[in-house]
């Protein structure tokens, strides 16, 4: 597991960040890659979490991924897309 802060720093940074964790675990045999984000994540344009999941995604060389913003203990439920 890597923790990060790419929450918390500018896109650039957040995206270079990732993208060498995500090499230092491939280079120690981990697969799958999970980009664990916080359910409160900032829901803005400008955010982090689609940019990283972008690069992410793009340096795995997938198509599709799922976002799926629940945390059902902490009352937060994702409904046909909606949030509740």
């Amino acid at each position: 597991m890597v923790a990060l802060k790419s929450r918390s720093v500018p896109v650039e940074e957040a995206v270079a960040d990732s993208l060498a964790a995500q090499r230092w675990l491939w280079n120690r045999g981990a697969t799958p890659i999970y980009f664990k984000y916080c359910s409160t994540f900032d829901s803005t344009a400008k955010g982090n979490v689609g940019p990283v999941a972008d690069a992410l995604m793009d340096a795995d060389g997938g198509a599709v991924t799922l976002h799926c913003a629940a945390s059902p203990p902490n009352g937060r439920t994702v409904y046909q897309g909606h949030w509740s």
